[in-house]
């Protein structure tokens, strides 16, 4: 039998569809998540695995896990569709809905209300934020919220301070929360701002040496982290990642133990307005353009 020409015209594409339509449908059986690197690889790896895991058994799918070497990084995979969900700060999900689109999914309870805490050396003699002046400064990432947008705006706003002409010499950017509290306590510099929950963790597990570095005061309050997921996901996967969170339950220790890990005792839906005000900090500062 002969083909119609049209017919015949149209088989390479027909065919280039069906070579394709495998692997289309093998990326829809792996979820690829990541994270901004906001402390070091260990315990990240740490804190990721049984997370990984979990999701895993959630979603009836292979869940992979896949580093970034830094918070610029997780925006431009998310936006690149390299990876499908990411755990970012406020400021670099902001950055991610600005550049790509991406979409609010999670966050821990306790992100709705987060602090920075400011840290000075013993040796430094600073025991309050206005004595920062004239002193050598720490932030974290460039795009930490929580290590250095909320701690410039509450330097610029609350004690008049310019982190770029009001220290000793520029502010050092250490790129992740505990390797700033490790500048403290060696005396590379002699004060610094960091996230809350990784300072308290640090405390809790003797990492610094509490003679040589201490808090000097705590911000007020500001939203945080979230789960983010890129702007293309169908709407059944992404509520699919949303529930393996919001179901979460503290008494199966399986369950529990992820939640211990992530710092939080519950997970909440997360939304766009939850981040108008970081994105206004953003700008108002200069660091989101």
């Amino acid at each position: 039998m002969t083909l119609p020409r049209r017919t015949l015209l149209a088989l390479p594409s027909l065919l280039a569809l069906s070579a394709l339509a495998p692997l289309a449908q093998a990326q829809e059986t792996v979820i690829r998540v990541s994270g901004i690197p906001d402390e070091n690889p260990t315990e990240l790896a740490r804190k990721y695995k049984p997370l990984v895991d979990q999701l895993q058994k959630h979603l009836g799918v292979k869940v992979v896990y896949v580093p970034v070497i830094d918070y610029g990084a997780a925006v431009s995979a998310l936006g690149a569709g390299k990876i499908d969900f990411a755990w970012l700060g406020g400021f670099t999900f902001v950055q991610a809905k600005v550049m790509s689109g991406a979409r609010p999914v999670v966050m821990r309870d306790i992100d709705r209300e987060f602090h920075s805490v400011f840290i000075a050396s013993a040796a430094s003699g600073i025991s309050k934020p206005e004595e920062l002046r004239g002193k050598s400064f720490a932030f974290g990432a460039k795009s930490s919220t929580s290590g250095h947008l909320f701690p410039r705006h509450f330097l610029e706003t609350t004690w008049r301070i310019d982190p770029d002409k009001d220290f000793a010499g520029a502010p050092v950017y250490s790129g992740a929360h505990d390797a700033t509290v490790k500048m403290v306590e060696s005396g590379k510099v002699q004060a610094g701002a960091v996230n809350i929950e990784v300072w308290k963790r640090m405390e809790s597990k003797q990492q610094f040496d509490p003679a040589k570095v201490r808090a000097i005061w705590t911000t007020p309050a500001f939203v945080d982290y979230v789960w983010a997921a890129r702007k293309d996901l169908p709407a059944e996967t992404v509520k699919k990642f949303a529930d393996a969170f919001l179901t979460l339950d503290m008494n199966d220790p399986a369950e529990k133990a992820v939640l211990d890990l992530q710092g939080a005792k519950k997970f909440v839906p997360a939304k766009v307005e939850d981040f108008a005000v970081i994105e206004q900090v953003g700008r108002s500062t200069g660091l989101l353009k």
